[in-house]
């Protein structure tokens, strides 16, 4: 074969493939008009700051603890003594601002997921045994409404 005739090969080869791939590929133009057109709106009033959904205390009513734990632990004069403790309640306390109590005090970093309350006994509730009611409180200071009560023991 000749020199001639081997470059005219590798010319029909080279623009083959090349129309090759112009025909697989989409066109400049196109990619653009698939794009959608960005609308610029004039700016108006601010948007108002979401505002959490306020759930009735109704749906709580009867509210019964049906789980928790530790149910106990031993007594602790140590200043730094803590226990973190939690109660599942009988329905879900998304929401609501659910917290912990013992012997009709606040627990400290109360968390509610879901069902559970989780908070931490202090020291000086670990300091004397007894037998003491843990329940949970809805509402600020936990005023609105009050779960049954379940005996958490000091030994």
């Amino acid at each position: 074969m000749s020199i001639i005739r081997k470059k005219h090969w590798m010319f029909v080869a080279g623009a083959a493939g090349t129309l090759a791939l112009a025909a697989c590929s989409p066109s400049p133009s196109a990619s653009n008009d698939a794009a959608p057109a960005a609308v610029e709106t004039a700016p108006t009033e601010p948007a108002a700051p979401a505002v959490p959904e306020v759930k009735p205390l109704e749906a709580l009513a009867g509210l019964t603890i049906v789980g928790f734990g530790p149910t106990a632990t031993k007594s602790s004069s140590a200043p730094d003594a803590r226990l973190d403790v939690w109660a599942t309640a009988d329905r879900s306390l998304d929401g609501y601002s659910a917290s912990l109590w013992l012997n009709g005090q606040g627990l400290e970093n109360t968390a509610i997921s879901g069902a559970t309350v989780t908070g931490t006994i202090p020291a000086a509730l670990l300091a004397t045994p007894g037998t003491y009611p843990l329940e949970i409180r809805i509402g600020e200071g936990g005023r609105d409404l009050t779960s049954t009560k379940v005996d958490f023991v000091v030994e």
